[in-house]
Protein backbone atom coordinates (compact mmCIF):
# COMPACT_ATOMS: atom_id res chain seq x y z
CA UNK A 1 0.00 0.00 0.00
CA UNK A 2 1.56 3.21 -0.82
CA UNK A 3 0.76 6.40 0.57
CA UNK A 4 0.74 10.11 -1.25
CA UNK A 5 1.20 13.16 0.76
CA UNK A 6 -0.17 16.08 -1.38
CA UNK A 7 0.77 19.90 -0.65
CA UNK A 8 -1.60 22.03 -1.97
CA UNK A 9 -1.46 25.33 -2.68
CA UNK A 10 -4.99 26.78 -0.65
CA UNK A 11 -7.14 25.46 1.66
CA UNK A 12 -10.06 22.95 0.83
CA UNK A 13 -13.12 24.82 1.24
CA UNK A 14 -16.30 23.07 2.15
CA UNK A 15 -17.54 23.43 -1.74
CA UNK A 16 -13.50 21.94 -2.92
CA UNK A 17 -13.60 19.15 -1.09
CA UNK A 18 -17.44 17.88 -2.34
CA UNK A 19 -16.21 18.36 -5.73
CA UNK A 20 -13.38 16.66 -4.48
CA UNK A 21 -14.73 13.57 -3.21
CA UNK A 22 -15.96 11.17 -5.24
CA UNK A 23 -12.00 10.91 -6.19
CA UNK A 24 -10.82 10.19 -2.42
CA UNK A 25 -13.46 7.51 -1.64
CA UNK A 26 -12.33 5.48 -4.19
CA UNK A 27 -9.01 5.40 -2.08
CA UNK A 28 -8.43 2.97 0.71
CA UNK A 29 -7.98 5.64 2.94
CA UNK A 30 -7.55 9.76 3.21
CA UNK A 31 -6.18 11.60 6.26
CA UNK A 32 -6.05 15.24 6.93
CA UNK A 33 -3.06 15.16 9.38
CA UNK A 34 -2.27 18.95 10.06
CA UNK A 35 -4.50 21.24 8.16
CA UNK A 36 -6.88 21.95 5.28
CA UNK A 37 -3.63 21.93 2.83
CA UNK A 38 -2.68 18.62 3.18
CA UNK A 39 -4.14 15.60 2.60
CA UNK A 40 -2.31 11.75 2.69
CA UNK A 41 -3.92 9.39 0.00
CA UNK A 42 -3.15 5.83 0.62
CA UNK A 43 -4.03 3.13 -2.21
CA UNK A 44 -2.43 0.85 -3.84
CA UNK A 45 -3.47 2.13 -7.49
CA UNK A 46 -1.97 4.52 -9.51
CA UNK A 47 -4.98 5.54 -11.34
CA UNK A 48 -6.36 6.20 -8.09
CA UNK A 49 -3.57 8.88 -7.25
CA UNK A 50 -3.52 10.31 -11.12
CA UNK A 51 -7.44 10.67 -10.77
CA UNK A 52 -7.13 12.82 -7.61
CA UNK A 53 -4.65 14.39 -9.05
CA UNK A 54 -6.70 15.68 -11.99
CA UNK A 55 -9.82 16.91 -9.92
CA UNK A 56 -7.33 19.53 -8.34
CA UNK A 57 -6.18 20.27 -11.45
CA UNK A 58 -9.56 21.34 -12.54
CA UNK A 59 -9.93 22.87 -9.28
CA UNK A 60 -7.48 24.97 -10.05
CA UNK A 61 -5.41 24.03 -6.76
CA UNK A 62 -2.17 23.84 -7.72
CA UNK A 63 -0.34 20.97 -5.89
CA UNK A 64 2.80 19.48 -5.30
CA UNK A 65 3.05 15.33 -4.23
CA UNK A 66 5.32 12.47 -2.78
CA UNK A 67 5.53 9.72 -1.54
CA UNK A 68 5.96 9.08 1.44
CA UNK A 69 8.32 5.82 2.88
CA UNK A 70 6.44 3.09 5.05
CA UNK A 71 8.22 4.67 7.99
CA UNK A 72 6.91 7.78 8.12
CA UNK A 73 3.08 7.11 7.71
CA UNK A 74 2.36 7.36 11.35
CA UNK A 75 0.31 4.30 12.22
CA UNK A 76 0.52 4.30 15.50
CA UNK A 77 -2.85 5.33 16.21
CA UNK A 78 -5.73 3.99 14.34
CA UNK A 79 -8.43 6.31 12.36
CA UNK A 80 -10.95 5.80 15.15
CA UNK A 81 -8.83 7.35 17.73
CA UNK A 82 -7.71 10.37 15.61
CA UNK A 83 -11.57 11.50 15.92
CA UNK A 84 -14.23 11.72 17.83
CA UNK A 85 -16.95 10.95 16.14
CA UNK A 86 -17.86 8.61 12.79
CA UNK A 87 -20.12 8.70 10.33
CA UNK A 88 -20.88 5.93 8.50
CA UNK A 89 -22.30 6.07 4.79
CA UNK A 90 -23.67 3.33 2.84
CA UNK A 91 -25.38 3.60 -0.70
CA UNK A 92 -26.58 0.69 -2.81
CA UNK A 93 -25.45 -0.25 -6.14
CA UNK A 94 -25.54 3.26 -8.85
CA UNK A 95 -26.62 5.51 -6.39
CA UNK A 96 -24.23 8.47 -6.43
CA UNK A 97 -22.34 10.28 -3.12
CA UNK A 98 -24.85 13.04 -1.88
CA UNK A 99 -23.52 16.69 -3.60
CA UNK A 100 -24.22 18.30 -0.25
CA UNK A 101 -22.85 16.13 2.40
CA UNK A 102 -19.94 18.21 3.39
CA UNK A 103 -21.89 21.78 3.05
CA UNK A 104 -24.21 19.93 5.80
CA UNK A 105 -20.81 18.98 8.02
CA UNK A 106 -20.28 22.81 7.41
CA UNK A 107 -23.04 24.34 8.52
CA UNK A 108 -22.62 22.35 12.03
CA UNK A 109 -19.05 23.23 12.16
CA UNK A 110 -18.19 19.62 12.17
CA UNK A 111 -14.64 19.01 10.68
CA UNK A 112 -13.77 16.20 8.58
CA UNK A 113 -9.75 14.49 9.58
CA UNK A 114 -10.47 11.57 7.48
CA UNK A 115 -12.40 8.59 5.47
CA UNK A 116 -12.03 4.91 4.83
CA UNK A 117 -13.85 3.14 2.37
CA UNK A 118 -15.49 0.03 3.40
CA UNK A 119 -16.40 -1.65 0.22
CA UNK A 120 -14.63 -3.56 -1.79
CA UNK A 121 -12.60 -1.26 -4.43
CA UNK A 122 -14.82 -0.15 -7.43
CA UNK A 123 -13.54 1.98 -9.69
CA UNK A 124 -16.20 2.00 -12.28
CA UNK A 125 -18.40 3.33 -9.19
CA UNK A 126 -21.43 0.75 -10.32
CA UNK A 127 -21.14 -1.55 -7.18
CA UNK A 128 -22.50 -0.51 -3.19
CA UNK A 129 -20.35 2.11 -1.31
CA UNK A 130 -19.69 2.18 2.16
CA UNK A 131 -17.34 4.99 3.14
CA UNK A 132 -16.56 5.94 7.14
CA UNK A 133 -15.81 10.04 7.50
CA UNK A 134 -13.74 10.50 10.50
CA UNK A 135 -15.33 14.07 12.68
CA UNK A 136 -14.11 16.26 15.27
CA UNK A 137 -16.38 16.45 17.16
CA UNK A 138 -18.63 13.98 18.89
CA UNK A 139 -20.39 16.85 21.09
CA UNK A 140 -21.73 18.93 17.95
CA UNK A 141 -23.73 15.46 16.24
CA UNK A 142 -26.42 15.86 18.06
CA UNK A 143 -28.04 18.36 15.44
CA UNK A 144 -26.31 16.43 12.84
CA UNK A 145 -28.69 13.88 13.04
CA UNK A 146 -31.86 15.57 11.63
CA UNK A 147 -29.40 16.82 8.69
CA UNK A 148 -28.24 13.62 8.17
CA UNK A 149 -31.81 11.60 7.93
CA UNK A 150 -32.93 14.42 5.68
CA UNK A 151 -29.91 13.61 3.94
CA UNK A 152 -30.51 10.02 3.57
CA UNK A 153 -33.89 10.21 2.67
CA UNK A 154 -33.48 12.40 -0.13
CA UNK A 155 -30.67 10.52 -1.80
CA UNK A 156 -32.20 6.59 -0.51
CA UNK A 157 -28.91 5.77 1.05
CA UNK A 158 -28.00 5.00 4.93
CA UNK A 159 -25.95 7.61 7.16
CA UNK A 160 -24.90 6.76 10.57
CA UNK A 161 -23.42 8.27 13.06
CA UNK A 162 -21.89 6.94 15.77
CA UNK A 163 -19.07 8.13 18.60
CA UNK A 164 -15.31 7.04 17.53
CA UNK A 165 -14.81 4.53 20.12
CA UNK A 166 -18.12 2.48 18.95
CA UNK A 167 -15.62 1.10 16.01
CA UNK A 168 -13.17 0.06 18.18
CA UNK A 169 -12.45 -3.77 17.82
CA UNK A 170 -13.85 -6.22 20.57
CA UNK A 171 -16.21 -8.98 21.49
CA UNK A 172 -19.09 -7.95 21.35
CA UNK A 173 -22.94 -9.34 22.14
CA UNK A 174 -25.25 -8.82 19.47
CA UNK A 175 -28.97 -9.35 19.35
CA UNK A 176 -31.21 -9.93 16.84
CA UNK A 177 -35.22 -9.48 16.87
CA UNK A 178 -36.21 -12.63 14.17
CA UNK A 179 -39.45 -11.29 11.86
CA UNK A 180 -39.19 -8.97 9.62
CA UNK A 181 -35.37 -8.96 10.56
CA UNK A 182 -33.55 -12.14 10.19
CA UNK A 183 -36.55 -13.11 7.85
CA UNK A 184 -38.82 -11.17 5.32
CA UNK A 185 -41.94 -12.39 7.03
CA UNK A 186 -44.00 -12.30 10.58
CA UNK A 187 -44.24 -16.06 11.42
CA UNK A 188 -47.50 -15.76 13.64
CA UNK A 189 -49.29 -14.07 10.09
CA UNK A 190 -48.18 -16.75 8.01
CA UNK A 191 -49.40 -18.94 10.46
CA UNK A 192 -52.83 -17.14 10.70
CA UNK A 193 -53.25 -17.27 7.18
CA UNK A 194 -53.18 -21.13 6.99
CA UNK A 195 -56.07 -20.91 9.64
CA UNK A 196 -57.74 -18.93 8.09
CA UNK A 197 -57.75 -16.01 10.04
CA UNK A 198 -54.72 -14.06 8.10
CA UNK A 199 -56.33 -10.59 6.92
CA UNK A 200 -57.05 -9.87 10.74
CA UNK A 201 -54.23 -10.89 12.58
CA UNK A 202 -52.06 -9.17 9.84
CA UNK A 203 -53.66 -6.20 10.53
CA UNK A 204 -53.01 -6.39 14.59
CA UNK A 205 -49.86 -7.46 14.10
CA UNK A 206 -48.96 -4.26 11.76
CA UNK A 207 -50.63 -2.17 14.45
CA UNK A 208 -48.56 -3.68 17.64
CA UNK A 209 -45.49 -3.36 15.77
CA UNK A 210 -45.86 0.28 14.90
CA UNK A 211 -46.27 0.66 18.41
CA UNK A 212 -50.43 1.19 17.93
CA UNK A 213 -51.30 -1.34 20.58
CA UNK A 214 -50.06 -2.80 24.05
CA UNK A 215 -47.88 -5.73 22.78
CA UNK A 216 -48.50 -8.35 25.50
CA UNK A 217 -52.29 -8.26 24.91
CA UNK A 218 -52.36 -8.33 20.92
CA UNK A 219 -50.11 -11.21 21.09
CA UNK A 220 -52.33 -12.86 23.56
CA UNK A 221 -55.69 -11.74 20.98
CA UNK A 222 -54.00 -13.13 18.14
CA UNK A 223 -52.60 -16.28 19.34
CA UNK A 224 -55.94 -17.01 20.60
CA UNK A 225 -57.04 -16.74 16.70
CA UNK A 226 -54.86 -19.76 16.29
CA UNK A 227 -56.43 -22.05 18.81
CA UNK A 228 -57.20 -25.39 17.06
CA UNK A 229 -54.40 -25.02 13.91
CA UNK A 230 -53.26 -28.64 13.15
CA UNK A 231 -49.63 -29.08 14.13
CA UNK A 232 -48.25 -29.88 11.39
CA UNK A 233 -49.22 -26.44 9.94
CA UNK A 234 -45.61 -25.45 12.13
CA UNK A 235 -43.18 -27.32 9.84
CA UNK A 236 -44.73 -26.39 6.57
CA UNK A 237 -43.78 -22.54 7.64
CA UNK A 238 -40.87 -23.50 9.26
CA UNK A 239 -39.86 -24.92 5.98
CA UNK A 240 -39.92 -22.07 3.92
CA UNK A 241 -38.82 -19.05 6.12
CA UNK A 242 -37.84 -16.49 3.85
CA UNK A 243 -34.34 -15.45 4.84
CA UNK A 244 -33.18 -11.69 4.89
CA UNK A 245 -30.81 -10.73 2.22
CA UNK A 246 -27.51 -10.68 3.97
CA UNK A 247 -28.26 -12.65 6.64
CA UNK A 248 -26.05 -16.01 6.04
CA UNK A 249 -23.32 -13.49 4.68
CA UNK A 250 -23.74 -11.34 8.01
CA UNK A 251 -23.93 -14.30 10.92
CA UNK A 252 -21.01 -16.38 8.48
CA UNK A 253 -18.73 -12.80 9.47
CA UNK A 254 -19.78 -12.25 12.95
CA UNK A 255 -19.15 -16.18 14.11
CA UNK A 256 -15.44 -15.91 12.31
CA UNK A 257 -14.62 -12.54 14.49
CA UNK A 258 -15.98 -14.03 17.49
CA UNK A 259 -19.01 -12.33 18.29
CA UNK A 260 -21.85 -13.88 20.80
CA UNK A 261 -25.09 -13.95 18.61
CA UNK A 262 -28.61 -14.47 19.80
CA UNK A 263 -32.22 -13.94 18.41
CA UNK A 264 -34.31 -12.12 21.07
CA UNK A 265 -37.85 -12.65 19.36
CA UNK A 266 -41.34 -12.13 20.40
CA UNK A 267 -41.88 -14.77 17.90
CA UNK A 268 -41.92 -18.62 18.35
CA UNK A 269 -38.95 -20.61 19.10
CA UNK A 270 -39.71 -23.57 16.80
CA UNK A 271 -38.61 -20.96 13.78
CA UNK A 272 -35.77 -19.23 15.56
CA UNK A 273 -34.30 -22.55 16.32
CA UNK A 274 -35.12 -23.64 13.00
CA UNK A 275 -33.49 -20.35 11.46
CA UNK A 276 -30.28 -21.18 13.84
CA UNK A 277 -29.42 -24.29 12.26
CA UNK A 278 -29.20 -22.44 8.48
CA UNK A 279 -27.54 -19.40 9.78
CA UNK A 280 -25.61 -20.00 12.88
CA UNK A 281 -26.44 -18.10 15.80
CA UNK A 282 -24.94 -18.83 19.72
CA UNK A 283 -28.82 -18.78 20.98
CA UNK A 284 -32.23 -17.92 21.25
CA UNK A 285 -35.05 -16.45 23.41
CA UNK A 286 -38.42 -16.36 21.96
CA UNK A 287 -42.12 -17.90 22.75
CA UNK A 288 -42.90 -21.63 22.97
CA UNK A 289 -46.30 -22.72 20.65
CA UNK A 290 -48.23 -24.67 23.49
CA UNK A 291 -49.51 -28.01 21.52
CA UNK A 292 -52.26 -30.52 22.97
CA UNK A 293 -53.88 -33.21 20.94
CA UNK A 294 -51.67 -32.52 17.74
CA UNK A 295 -52.70 -28.89 17.76
CA UNK A 296 -51.81 -25.12 18.91
CA UNK A 297 -54.03 -24.65 21.84
CA UNK A 298 -53.91 -20.62 21.36
CA UNK A 299 -51.33 -19.48 24.20
CA UNK A 300 -47.61 -20.17 24.69
CA UNK A 301 -46.03 -21.67 27.89
CA UNK A 302 -43.66 -19.86 29.56
CA UNK A 303 -43.00 -15.17 30.34
CA UNK A 304 -43.89 -13.80 26.67
CA UNK A 305 -40.87 -12.58 25.51
CA UNK A 306 -41.97 -8.70 25.20
CA UNK A 307 -40.20 -5.48 25.01
CA UNK A 308 -38.95 -5.65 28.87
CA UNK A 309 -38.10 -9.14 28.29
CA UNK A 310 -35.59 -8.54 25.59
CA UNK A 311 -33.96 -5.93 27.50
CA UNK A 312 -34.08 -8.49 30.49
CA UNK A 313 -32.37 -10.87 28.70
CA UNK A 314 -30.42 -8.75 26.76
CA UNK A 315 -28.66 -7.57 30.32
CA UNK A 316 -28.16 -11.85 31.16
CA UNK A 317 -26.89 -12.42 28.40
CA UNK A 318 -23.91 -10.24 28.33
CA UNK A 319 -23.16 -10.56 31.78
CA UNK A 320 -22.85 -14.08 31.59
CA UNK A 321 -20.72 -13.74 28.56
CA UNK A 322 -18.35 -11.20 30.66
CA UNK A 323 -19.36 -8.65 27.89
CA UNK A 324 -20.29 -4.92 29.30
CA UNK A 325 -23.22 -3.58 28.24
CA UNK A 326 -21.38 -0.81 26.09
CA UNK A 327 -20.11 -3.55 23.86
CA UNK A 328 -23.62 -5.29 22.82
CA UNK A 329 -25.50 -4.42 19.70
CA UNK A 330 -29.65 -4.92 19.30
CA UNK A 331 -30.93 -4.86 15.95
CA UNK A 332 -34.88 -5.10 15.13
CA UNK A 333 -37.86 -3.13 13.47
CA UNK A 334 -41.07 -3.07 15.19
CA UNK A 335 -41.96 -0.81 18.32
CA UNK A 336 -41.49 -3.69 20.74
CA UNK A 337 -37.61 -3.54 20.11
CA UNK A 338 -37.12 -0.32 20.71
CA UNK A 339 -36.28 -0.78 24.59
CA UNK A 340 -33.76 -3.10 23.74
CA UNK A 341 -32.60 -0.41 20.65
CA UNK A 342 -32.02 2.02 23.31
CA UNK A 343 -30.55 -0.27 26.25
CA UNK A 344 -27.84 -1.40 23.80
CA UNK A 345 -24.60 -0.37 23.70
CA UNK A 346 -25.40 0.44 19.78
CA UNK A 347 -28.92 0.04 18.56
CA UNK A 348 -29.54 -0.39 14.97
CA UNK A 349 -33.08 -0.20 13.58
CA UNK A 350 -33.30 -2.13 10.56
CA UNK A 351 -35.78 -1.75 7.30
CA UNK A 352 -37.96 -0.38 10.68
CA UNK A 353 -41.39 0.94 11.10
CA UNK A 354 -41.27 4.82 10.78
CA UNK A 355 -41.30 5.15 14.55
CA UNK A 356 -38.40 3.11 15.06
CA UNK A 357 -36.50 4.63 12.61
CA UNK A 358 -37.00 8.27 14.14
CA UNK A 359 -36.26 7.01 17.99
CA UNK A 360 -33.42 4.53 17.17
CA UNK A 361 -29.76 5.73 17.59
CA UNK A 362 -28.91 4.24 14.25
CA UNK A 363 -30.38 2.94 11.43
CA UNK A 364 -30.41 0.98 8.42
CA UNK A 365 -33.12 2.05 5.75
CA UNK A 366 -31.35 1.28 2.33
CA UNK A 367 -29.10 -1.57 2.55
CA UNK A 368 -29.29 -5.51 3.34
CA UNK A 369 -28.44 -6.75 6.83
CA UNK A 370 -24.31 -7.19 5.58
CA UNK A 371 -24.52 -3.38 6.31
CA UNK A 372 -24.33 -4.07 9.55
CA UNK A 373 -21.08 -5.34 9.37
CA UNK A 374 -20.07 -1.40 7.51
CA UNK A 375 -21.73 0.25 10.92
CA UNK A 376 -19.46 -2.30 12.87
CA UNK A 377 -16.51 -0.87 10.68
CA UNK A 378 -15.77 -4.53 9.21
CA UNK A 379 -14.68 -3.26 5.60
CA UNK A 380 -15.46 -6.49 2.95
Amino acid sequence: MTTTAFSLSTPLNPAALQRLLPALVVADSVRFPTDAEDLECRSDREATRKHLAAVLDQLGIAWESRALPVMAVDETLPLYQRADAVLTLIAPPSVPLPSDLIAVLAQRNVELRALRRLSPADPRGEGELAVEFYLDDWSRCGDLRADLQNLANRWELDLTLAPSDSKRPRRRLIAFDMDSTLIQCEVIDELARRAGVGDEVAGVTARAMRGELDFRQSFRERMAKLRGLDAREIEAVGNHLPLMPGARALMRTLRAQGHHTAILSGGFDYFAKKLTSQIGVNEVHANHLQIIDEQLTGDVEGEIVDAERKVLLLREIAAREGIALADTVAVGDGANDLPMLATAGLGVAFHAKPRVRESAPCAINHGSLEALLYVLGVPR
